[in-house]
């Protein structure tokens, strides 16, 4: 071989990312793309996509694969420049969130974990075609999925009940604060109310404000913004252990301002439109707690560089 040939391959950078994703590895992820959608097709359709439209809960899980993809999207340069380098470890986390799959449709019967394996599965392709250097980037956006998964029933009640008492608790406290003469007594999820000249009455949380219909999506919202922006790991943490307190002080506020206007006898504010409204209002409201969260970490220590007497 001609030694000049030899040494331009020598010197040849290794192939990237984004040389080697056309034709054929396009052609092999499209091919791998449409198989995994064949299979899971079942489950998407039922256990993801209506209980989206119809689940109240989780109407926000159409907005997740959406951001992810945008996620991937912003970082696309970053991955054009990785180096194709498969992983086997890929092939095994594929075969056994198929193996999941198998075992929970026809076996189990169970709908979660049939959903919660396709992640697995999207995990298990991207490192067994792309690498660690690939899986680096892509993640945070595969790992995201899982909030779009709804829970089951049963444990989702189970882990916002609690919830939903605090925030009755603190709703009963505050309300006598805004109508003179109130007096609120809080059992569980229902609040006792006394108003003078009045009948005694009582209000639900949950046909108040729809219990925690919001805390997934307060979730979310937290967990998105703590990935975005040039953060330390220790503070993206942080961000995303203030998702619990921020849903359940814009769930108490929630509470207090809908059994105002119950007992105001302006109950027709309560529902409907106007009930909505509340909620979007309330995420824009945890989203500034959460801007604020990040700017208060950004600014709470101050590099100064190596040699300053400062």
């Amino acid at each position: 071989m001609n030694a000049t040939v030899r040494a331009n391959l020598d010197t040849a950078s290794p192939p990237r990312w984004g040389d080697i994703i056309r034709p054929a590895a396009r052609l092999r992820l499209v091919v791998v793309a449409v198989l995994l959608a064949a299979i899971y097709w079942q489950s998407i359709r039922v256990h993801l996509v209506q209980r989206w439209i119809h689940d109240g809960n989780w109407s926000h899980g159409w907005l997740i694969p959406a951001f992810s993809l945008y996620l991937l999207a912003s970082r696309r340069k970053e991955l054009a420049a990785c180096q194709p380098r498969g992983s086997y470890v890929g092939a095994v986390i594929l075969v056994l969130s198929l193996a999941v799959y198998f075992v929970s449709a026809w076996r189990l019967r169970m709908s979660y974990p049939q959903a919660l394996s396709m992640v697995g599965a999207i995990f298990g392709v991207t490192l067994l075609l792309g690498g660690w250097e690939v899986m680096r980037i892509a993640w945070f956006p595969i790992s995201f999925l899982v909030l779009a998964v709804p829970l089951p029933e049963r444990l989702y009640v189970a882990m916002t009940m609690p919830l939903r008492e605090w925030a009755s608790s603190a709703a009963a406290a505050l309300m006598p604060m805004f109508v003179p003469g109130l007096h609120t007594d809080a059992q569980a999820v229902v609040i006792d109310y006394v108003m003078p000249g009045k009948q005694p009455g009582t209000l639900n949380v949950e046909e108040a404000c729809s219990g925690m219909r919001l805390m997934m999506a307060f979730v979310t919202l937290g967990v998105a913004m703590a990935y975005l922006g040039n953060r330390p790991m220790w503070q993206r943490i942080v961000m995303v252990l203030c998702c619990v307190p921020i849903a359940l002080f814009c769930n108490t506020v929630r509470v207090t301002i809908t059994g105002v206007l119950i007992v105001c006898d302006m109950g027709n504010l309560a529902t409907g439109v106007p009930h909505q409204l509340l909620g979007i209002i309330m995420l824009l409201v945890a989203l500034a707690l959460f801007s604020l969260v990040g700017y208060v970490l950004s600014h709470l220590f101050v590099e100064v560089p190596d040699g300053d007497p400062a």
